[in-house]
């Protein structure tokens, strides 16, 4: 029998449908309609799916309303993120229902409008939902391409969370292809992951899947005691629909264990609860398991009756692995009672149906698709080593990067100090020729004039070209220093723990000590004399600013990028981002106004009174 593999199928789903419905994507997804009608249908979708989801296992018939009603409004919205997870949503409760065709065409619906609006994450999650609806089916190898595909996407991303999820669906379709070492292997993987996060709750569905297993080996106390502890959580969260799953498992493992009495209770119960949940699937594993008690009984009537209420509903939902059940139940039976006629037809059928499932040619795709999967781990080892090796590479380059720097920077110094002799001279040489040209006065004058103007048009481009180079060896110095941190984040990962620590001293330390005030002085001297009264006419105005927002504002009349930004100040770019926000908030400005251009109109306002006051001098 293969009762026990129902679990992981609802298990599986209900766990990765938590955290991503809680997550709320359609949130973050840009409005495309007028902006009034927008808001309020983008909040009335996000109200709609979230009731689906709070309904999902325990009113099926209310989520599928709310999800229909989400889907209508997300289409007209063109809303592909919320359309995407409507029909993940009607899609959950056709597969409940047993509507496994329907489940799966809605199921590569959300997959297709996910492709084509580029959302990976939301493909690596229905690649998991269409991997346990073939699962269902009995098509282990197409679910099986399904669920390594996106364990190929959680391990490329580094999504731990995800990623055990994932490595849980890999482990179930092992185990239901009896491949029991790889399923173990699996689990274990699972549980190492959950435990490193402190998941609980998932947790709890890897060791369930593990007690799938330990049924099948024959481990039937360790499978019971992790059953057990399944249903309590179960039935603690109300969740029915996976407590007649584990309702289900018991009564597989009681009938193991010969002890009829209670296998009839559990799966009696898990009947029960399957069919108040209108969920085909489990009442099929369930028929046709209270059909194999009353078999191993002797009450063969009443064995013939459940399997072939489990081979109906199955044939109907295509399960081909409880149709398969059935069949060898009733072939049994019929024996039993030495019917052989239809019990070699029924024993037939089962046979087909057991070879369409675990034939030679499954077994071949399964094993290909395993090959294939361990090529792509090599690579993403060798990727990995290769990645190291650039690293390498770029910390030379970062090296002779600032050899070079600073020979330019000490280069254009001499420059700059030659030129400003050669001005010296000039000037001392048109003061003489002033002296000796009296008759000349006022031509003198003229020329003295527009001198002093070419000199005042030379001091300030100087001082902005300087300006420029400070800033730009401030922002290669933090461009280095956030790369000095990240390297010795990487190598912290594979550290022991002492050296963990001394690198996160020097990582503070770096932190503390990255930014100078030598060079914001340096760096405010040369802006002040480009920019007079900046600073002054901005605290004038706006006193609560800062000294740290002061710097900000400077750079902001520069005009530099977050980047450079974040650079020169030796913080991050979010943390640029969240420093204009405030700087915004005290300069009383919204979000239509541009940040930049308020610096500029106020440094031109500065400036127009610096030179209103040398007018009145």
């Amino acid at each position: 029998m293969s009762l026990t593999r129902f679990f992981l199928l609802f298990a599986t789903c209900y766990f990765l449908a938590g955290p991503e419905a809680q997550a709320s994507p359609a949130m973050s997804f840009a409005n495309r309609a007028s902006p009034a009608a927008a808001v309020g249908d983008t909040a009335q979708v996000v109200r709609l799916l979230k009731l689906a989801e709070l309904s999902v296992t325990s009113k099926p018939d209310s989520a599928l309303h709310y999800a229909n009603e989400a889907l209508t409004l997300a289409r007209r919205r063109h809303r592909p993120r919320q359309e995407a997870e409507a029909l993940e949503y009607i899609g959950w409760v056709s597969y409940v229902r047993g509507d496994y065709p329907g489940s799966l065409r809605l199921y590569q619906q959300a997959l297709s409008v996910a492709q084509a609006a580029g959302y990976a994450k939301e493909c690596a999650r229905l690649h998991t939902y269409i991997g346990m609806v073939l699962q269902a089916e009995g098509a282990y190898p197409e679910a099986l391409a399904n669920n390594l595909a996106a364990l190929k996407y959680y391990t490329a991303v580094r999504d731990t969370a995800n990623l055990a999820f994932s490595i849980m669906n890999v482990a179930a379709v092992e185990y239901h292809a009896h491949h029991y070492a790889q399923a173990i292997a699996y689990y274990q993987q699972a549980i190492q992951q959950l435990k490193k996060n402190n998941d609980l709750e998932d947790l709890n569905a890897s060791y369930l899947g593990l007690a799938s297993v330990y049924t099948d080996m024959g481990n039937l106390g360790q499978a019971e005691t992790y059953f057990r502890l399944g249903l309590d959580f179960f039935r603690r969260q109300k969740d029915r629909t996976n407590e007649a799953i584990v309702l289900n498992n018991l009564g597989e493992v009681s009938t193991k264990q010969k002890n009829y009495a209670q296998a009839h209770r559990f799966l009696t119960q898990a009947l029960q609860l399957a069919q108040a949940n209108q969920d085909a699937s489990v009442t099929a594993a369930s028929s046709a398991a209270l059909a194999q008690v009353f078999f191993l009984q002797g009450q063969h009537d009443q064995a013939q009756t459940y399997a072939r209420r489990s081979l109906a509903l199955a044939q109907r939902i295509k399960a081909r692995p409880v149709a398969k059940d059935a069949c060898l139940v009733l072939a049994n039976s019929l024996a039993a009672q030495r019917r052989f006629e239809p019990a070699l037809a029924f024993y037939k059928q089962g046979k087909v149906l057991e070879d369409s499932i675990y034939g030679l040619e499954h077994t071949a795709q399964l094993e290909a698709l395993r090959s294939q999967y361990q090529e792509y781990r090599r690579e993403q080892q060798e990727s990995a080593q290769r990645y190291r090796i650039q690293q390498l590479e770029r910390d030379q380059r970062i090296s002779r990067l600032t050899l070079t720097l600073v020979l330019g920077v000490g280069l254009s110094l001499l420059v700059f100090a030659w030129l400003g002799w050669r001005q010296y001279q000039a000037t001392r040489q048109r003061n003489r020729a002033q002296k000796q040209a009296e008759q000349a006065a006022e031509r003198v004058e003229q020329l003295q004039n527009e001198s002093r103007l070419q000199q005042a048009e030379y001091e300030l481009g100087f001082k902005d070209r300087k300006l420029a180079t400070l800033a730009l060896a401030a922002m290669q110095k933090g461009e280095f220093l956030h790369e000095v941190k990240e390297r010795l984040d990487v190598i912290a990962q594979t550290a022991d723990e002492e050296v963990r620590r001394q690198l996160g001293r020097l990582r503070l330390s770096i932190e503390q000590n990255g930014s100078s005030n030598k060079d914001w002085d340096q760096f405010r001297v040369i802006f002040e004399e480009v920019h007079p009264n900046f600073f002054a006419e901005l605290q004038r105005q706006f006193p609560e600013v800062t000294p740290n927002e002061l710097r900000l504002a400077a750079l902001l009349r520069l005009n530099f990028s977050s980047k450079a930004m974040a650079g020169l100040l030796g913080i991050s770019e979010e943390s640029v981002k969240k420093a204009r926000y405030r700087l915004r908030q005290k300069l009383q400005l919204s979000t239509a106004d541009n940040l930049v251009e308020f610096m500029m109109r106020l440094d031109a306002a500065s400036l127009s009174g610096t030179a209103a006051i040398k007018n009145q001098e």
